[in-house]
């Protein structure tokens, strides 16, 4: 090549020189265009994560903010979670201003910490009133709204208990939320101790699926103690229990009674007997008249000469021989059946044989019909 002359080497120089500056230039213009697109993008998801927290802030109750929202379900949270992830992200290979950067990691944090605080409380939510009865109208915490007076739920044991405390117990508890959540888990706790202290209280009377004691005063407090449960379930349970226990204790005391009844009954028989025993001994044989005595008849004699049930024997106190005519018997009896007729009265004039005469004999049983033998001292039936 020929060799350049001098003024042609500055030429070169000076284009080289040219070249390279602008190529610098427009570098640094294309860098400083792009540091402002990533700016601006920045700002944007700044701005979309301040959208997003004030969604995360309508999960917590307006009255108390530590408390969820009535009605928040899972799928609520779980939804603004994905958009939390999505929108913390930004690309590590851009520059961005340091200023707008920060701004965007400060929104980020709040959002995400927002979030993991609402994820927590719809843990503790699910956690405590998982531990009670739930109905569409009544669970132990809804939004701010507490109940405290639910019973527990069927079968807690106490190990659920325990894990659910570990979680969500507050030591020193200061605002009303934490407060809650310790009282809570307090009022299971109590509901489950009670059921074991009725279960220790029934077993010293019904135990191994059996009566064991019958005691009134281990019962009654059983029974107090079975009252004070809330769960209907457990309570239910331990009353059957109870309700054997009192079958059998009536059952006893039905036995005894009968027992006392049956032996007063005996002691008031045996006093009567004794009684009786005691009282002079009667004749009831239905004679109204003053002779009488007991007969084979029970027919009653209406006069004062007849024997119950029979009057005079006309048998051996005819006309013959001297004798009465006995009165006719008004009492019921029948011939042969009372005493014999009073022997005759020795004649006293009569026939040789000692038989009356026939006017004798009319006399005599005309005498006989007139006279009253209880006035008569030689009759068998006078009376002084």
């Amino acid at each position: 090549m020929k060799k350049l002359s001098k003024k042609q080497l500055v030429v070169i120089a000076a284009a080289v020189v040219l070249g390279v500056g602008g190529t610098y230039a427009y570098t640094k213009n294309q860098s400083s265009v792009k540091a402002a697109e990533a700016t601006k993008e920045l700002k944007q998801s700044t701005g979309n994560l301040k959208d997003l927290e004030k969604k995360i802030n309508t999960l917590f109750d307006s009255k108390d903010p530590d408390f969820l929202s009535k009605s928040i379900k899972t799928k609520q949270l779980n939804d603004l979670q994905e958009q939390v992830d999505e929108k913390t992200k930004i690309s590590k290979n851009k520059k961005y201003d340091k200023k707008e950067l920060k701004q965007f990691e400060s929104e980020a944090t709040a959002v995400k910490e927002k979030m993991k605080k609402a994820k927590t409380a719809m843990q503790t939510l699910i956690d405590i009133n998982g531990m009670y009865q739930q109905t569409q109208t009544a669970v132990a915490i809804n939004g701010s709204d507490v109940k405290k007076d639910l019973p527990i739920a069927d079968d807690l044991t106490t190990e659920i208990v325990e894990k659910v405390k570990k979680s969500d117990f507050k030591e020193g508890a200061t605002t009303t939320y934490d407060k809650t959540i310790n009282e809570l888990l307090s009022i299971a706790e109590n509901q489950l101790n009670q059921i074991e202290k009725a279960k220790t209280e029934v077993s010293k009377v019904f135990k191994d699926n059996k009566v064991v004691s019958t005691d009134s005063t281990l019962y009654d407090t059983a029974k107090t103690e079975v009252d004070k449960v809330k769960n209907e379930k457990a309570k239910k349970d331990l009353q059957a229990q109870l309700d054997k226990v009192k079958a059998d204790s009536d059952k006893k005391a039905k036995e005894e009674a009968d027992k006392t009844t049956q032996a007063k009954q005996a002691e008031e028989q045996a006093a009567n007997a004794t009684a009786q025993a005691q009282q002079p001994a009667t004749l009831d044989n239905g004679a109204t008249g003053t002779e009488a005595q007991a007969g084979t008849n029970n027919a009653p004699a209406t006069n004062n000469y007849a024997n119950a049930g029979a009057g005079y024997d006309n048998t051996g106190g005819g006309n013959t021989g001297g004798g009465y005519t006995a009165p006719p018997a008004t009492g019921g009896g029948h011939t042969g059946s009372g005493n014999a007729a009073p022997p005759a009265q020795p004649s006293t004039g009569g026939n040789s044989d000692g038989s009356l005469t026939q006017e004798q004999g009319n006399q005599a049983e005309k005498d006989a019909a007139n006279s009253d033998p209880t006035k008569d001292p030689n009759s068998p039936w006078y009376k002084p």
